[in-house]
């Protein structure tokens, strides 16, 4: 019997992202998911991060991804600074209210995550975790 997992992984992603939009009541913020996963990346302090880095790791396209640091920029979350080696290329920094907005966004997921994780062994979750890579690795590299 071959299920189709395509409608439980939809209603899975589903229900993570509106549980964490009310968790953060993001509503007030002014931006998506996706604008809170790009923040996240940027907001790591072990490395200068460039908009070339986020599509690397999102595959997010990179029109979108620039709508996305302006849109960022303009809420005062997200700031450029000059790229000493590459003038055609800029670090993303972030604002002390872009810090807030990721603390916030941290405490949201570590509360989501426990709700997805209640009464799910720890092998449960590992199985989960390694179909999860596979799949994604599958669509990521296919022919």
């Amino acid at each position: 019997m071959s299920e189709n997992i395509k409608e439980p992984l939809f209603n899975l992603l589903h229900s993570m992202k509106r549980s964490l939009r009310q968790a953060m009541d993001s509503d007030d913020l002014g931006i998506t998911m996706l604008h809170m996963r790009v923040l996240k990346i940027i907001s790591f302090k072990d490395k200068q991060v460039t908009a070339n880095d986020i599509v690397q790791k999102t595959l997010i396209d990179k029109a979108q991804l620039a709508r996305l640091i302006k849109e960022l920029i303009n809420l005062d979350y997200v700031f450029k600074l000059d790229n000493p080696t590459d003038k055609r290329s800029y670090f993303l920094g972030i604002s002390p209210s872009g810090i807030e907005v990721v603390k916030r966004l941290t405490v949201a997921e570590e509360r989501v995550n426990e709700i997805m994780k209640s009464g799910l062994t720890d092998q449960e979750i590992a199985d989960f975790v390694r179909l999860a890579k596979q799949m994604a690795h599958n669509l990521n590299h296919q022919d």
